[in-house]
């Protein structure tokens, strides 16, 4: 299996960004101009994707306020799913956000992903909470999932703050 590039999105992947998040009817639904502003550097969210051959096989979009990360939406190809693409992505994210001081990590999972469930807590993730009504088309309620990072002296911070982030 050939090597998986991690690297910042760039407007020629938004095509096949858009066409990844259009096969994974789990993942947030996003337009197109959504995707565009991620390449301004303006921005308070960033982008990766994950590339073989030439090829984008996936994205993460996260958004980053002061010591806390809030992963936006992660997808994978079908095609190239259960070959740690996703979980490449997100040890990418991971470590970004270490490097730059990120305490507390925050995501939402449909109730019924169970994928996800299983896939964010392999990845030291713990459910933390729900939020009713989070999701439409279907209308589903959100799990809260919350993983904190070691900081930079070697401690962690055992109590990730669970109440309402700040909106960038």
């Amino acid at each position: 299996m050939s090597k998986i590039i991690i690297r910042a999105i760039e407007a020629p992947d938004v095509s096949a960004v858009i066409e990844i998040q259009s096969s994974s009817n789990e993942a947030a639904q996003w337009a197109q101009q959504a995707y565009e502003g991620l390449l301004t550097a303006s921005t308070a969210e960033l982008a990766w994707v994950a590339e073989r051959v030439g090829r984008i096989i996936g994205f993460i979009v996260v958004r980053r306020v002061a010591d806390e990360l809030e992963i936006l939406n992660l997808a994978v190809a079908p095609a190239a799913r259960r070959q740690g693409v996703g979980k490449a992505l997100l040890q990418h994210a991971l470590t970004r956000a270490c490097a730059h001081g990120v305490h507390n990590i925050f995501l939402e999972v449909r109730t019924s992903n169970f994928g996800a469930h299983r896939f964010y807590e392999a990845h030291g993730f713990i459910n933390a909470g729900k939020r009713a009504n989070y999701y439409t088309s279907p209308v589903e309620d959100a799990l809260l999932f919350a993983r904190s990072l070691p900081e930079l002296s070697g401690k962690i911070n055992r109590n990730p703050v669970l109440a309402s982030r700040p909106k960038l």
